[in-house]
């Protein structure tokens, strides 16, 4: 017999019962679905004659873990936890059918069940530790007893995605089939019920404490390494891993509860998830998210130079073939040795074999511009005077390079091959199409897009703009800018305001406006023949090979005769000022709808700024310190630039409502 109950399927045969997860598209064991198990293993109980269960997932995968919005608040009963403790009491043994990507709570269910069989395409894995989160439903302490400490430990805290029949995931699986798991699991439970048909908890496998002096040297060994990292989770699921051999079970859940509770609640974890959803979000570009994209196989990079380069390599060692044209014969002949010099540097450091190295090269044409727009599906300039070149109709085209955009420009985060990042500058004449391949490109390069409707402004550059002028107004103040960085990097920004512009050169920044009254202190470097990493100083001495900042003693004379000294502000009130200013900044881009959502803002800051991602952007971070503390904070500052400091008026219309920038989110 069977019969379909809300997500769970149920029904009987030989005297097994099958218990189907079907929640598509991906099998979330949402609260739902949560109870609807709950019941159909409370019904499998009370079935006569039943002599075993098999537990599988309908669709593309057996299960993943439920909607992030439920680490929001408490989690409506039954939780994940009681869900496991269920599974693993069943009085009939519990066979579970794992086939797809198994992530999360999918794989807790899955250690709850007493045997695991897996078809040989199974991937697993536990990303909650890039969310700041932890296993809360006894990962912690039923992985380590079947897989050890090391395995156990390399898999939940690294959120990578595991083969079930390779190290480290290969000990969860009781048996690896070729195809289809379910027979799979059904010749298993006949094997096993010719065999007696015992149940094994996982609670109590002791395969995994076998050698308990290797078990607490592997603990030992992630502690130590773990220790001079800031992010809170990781170290509590270290924690969790070592109370499983020193607690009994139920203490050692306990324990998980506990320290799952406190990675929930903290403000690392509200950061990164917020950052998780404002990545999705992002990668619609204003776009229906179930919008159709083409499948880019094969693209034209028009141009020669140091950009072109990139763009080939980056496309090409994602797989895509990339036809490499330019106008001027000679600008291939030296591009072309320079980008197998760039493969040769990858084979070197064994990022890429050199057989992979030759078959992207393989997928490589060159020639005349002209001849290499044909059989593409985007064409991307990467030099000028390549706009009228003539390529089939119907080909979307957009540009790379700086400057003004009047359809659709890309803005890749440097390096183009490793960085997360492209803005997609959508101009006032920009094309659907346009926009539809950007996001294809994207998708296809594996990177996060974010769209900012501009004539060529992007939001990075905005952002460091102001970062820039904010930190050079607290210097006009008397505040030193060593003092200013070490606020930031103490904080955990490791390219704070005035290293990142000695990194990135003064002499350019040196010619950026300021108000009457107020300076740039770039200027006053380059007039001290002070010019950043490349000259050999700038806010600080770079030494050595490559260059290596160090502070610079003569630095506080030479402020000194420009300025006036001043009561130095707490690291907490620079932070909040430099905030405030790149969140204002970010509030004058939502009001021209340059940018359309504040959660945007804080995608560019975390991927191009390099802001740590466990701390959030500036939209999140005034929100963490409270709009009405930062808007008083920048009123109170006495500089002469007061039109820059002056909050924009979102932030008294959000104060008055008590609500952050989150709620302008959409």
């Amino acid at each position: 017999m069977s019969e379909a109950r809300d997500t769970v399927g149920y029904s009987v045969g030989d005297g097994v019962v099958r218990i189907g997860i079907c929640n598509p598209p991906v099998n979330a064991l949402v609260r739902d679905v949560r109870a609807a198990l709950i019941a159909a293993f409370d019904r499998a109980a009370d079935e006569e004659g039943a002599v075993a269960i098999v537990l599988y997932g309908e669709g593309a995968a057996f299960a993943s873990g439920a909607e992030l919005s439920e680490t929001d608040g408490t989690t409506d009963a039954p939780t994940m936890a009681e869900l496991c403790a269920r599974v693993e009491a069943s009085r009939l043994p519990v066979v579970a059918a794992l086939h797809g990507t198994v992530l999360g709570a999918g794989v807790e269910l899955a250690l709850a069940a007493h045997y695991r069989v897996a078809d040989a395409e199974t991937r697993i894995g536990f990303p909650e530790v890039k969310l700041g989160l932890m296993p809360s439903a006894g990962a912690t302490q039923r992985l380590p007893r079947l897989a050890g400490a090391g395995a156990a430990l390399e898999m939940m805290l690294t959120g990578q995605l595991w083969s079930i029949d390779d190290a480290p995931a290969e000990a969860l699986a009781d048996l690896v089939v070729e195809e289809d798991a379910l027979a799979g699991a059904a010749q298993f439970v006949e094997a096993l019920l010719e065999d007696g048909g015992a149940v094994r908890p996982t609670s109590g496998v002791r395969s995994g404490f076998s050698d308990p002096m290797a078990y607490q040297q592997a603990v030992t060994q992630r502690r130590e390494a773990l220790a001079s990292a800031p992010e809170l989770a990781p170290r509590e699921i270290v924690a969790a891993v070592e109370a499983a051999i020193l607690l009994p079970f139920e203490a050692g859940l306990a324990f998980e509860a506990d320290a799952a509770q406190t990675c929930r609640d903290s403000e690392q974890s509200r950061a990164l998830r917020a950052a998780f959803v404002a990545e999705h979000r992002a990668r619609r570009l204003g776009l229906p998210e179930d919008a159709p994209l083409p499948d880019l196989s094969r693209i034209a990079v028009l141009g020669g130079g140091p950009l072109a380069i990139q763009l080939v390599f980056a496309a090409l060692v994602r797989g895509i073939a990339v036809q490499w044209g330019t106008r001027d014969p000679a600008a291939l002949r030296e591009g072309v040795p320079r980008l197998r010099d760039v493969f040769d540097e990858f084979v070197r450091r064994g990022a890429l074999s050199e057989d992979d190295a030759l078959d992207r090269l393989a997928d490589l044409r060159i020639g005349d511009s002209a001849a290499m727009t044909g059989g593409v599906e985007m064409i991307v300039h990467a030099a000028r005077g390549q706009g009228d070149v003539p390529a089939p109709e119907g080909i979307p085209r957009v540009s790379a390079l700086p400057g003004k955009v009047r359809q659709v420009g890309l803005r890749f985060a440097p390096p183009i091959h490793a960085a997360r990042l492209i803005e997609v500058i959508v101009g006032p004449a920009a094309m659907p199409e346009q926009i539809v391949a950007a996001r294809a490109l994207a998708k296809a390069l594996d990177k996060i897009p974010v769209r900012v409707n501009s004539r060529g402004e992007s939001i990075a550059s905005r952002l460091l703009a102001a970062c820039q002028r904010a930190a050079d107004a607290l210097v006009d103040l008397g505040q030193h800018p060593y003092e200013i960085d070490r606020s930031f990097r103490d904080w955990g920004w490791h390219r704070p305001p005035f290293l990142a512009s000695d990194q990135r050169g003064l002499p350019d920044l040196a010619t950026r406006p300021r108000a009457e009254g107020a300076r740039n202190w770039c200027e006053v470097m380059v007039g001290h023949d002070r010019a950043g990493r490349t000259g050999g100083a700038g806010f600080y001495l770079w030494e050595g090979t490559p260059p290596v900042p160090s502070e610079d003693p003569e630095l506080t004379a030479l402020l000194d005769a420009e300025r006036p000294a001043a009561k130095p502000l707490s690291h907490e009130q620079i932070r909040r000022l430099i905030f405030g200013a790149m969140a204002n900044e970010g509030a004058r881009m939502l009001a021209s709808g340059m940018v359309a959502r504040p959660s945007d803002i804080d995608v560019v800051a975390t991927l191009a700024l390099d802001l740590p991602r466990w701390r959030g952007g500036p939209m999140h971070l005034v929100g963490v310190y409270g709009l009405l503390s930062v808007r008083r904070a920048m009123d109170g500052l006495d500089h002469p630039d007061a039109a820059f400091w002056a909050p924009e008026p979102v932030f008294g219309e959000l104060i008055k409502n008590g609500r952050s920038f989150e709620a302008l989110n959409r």
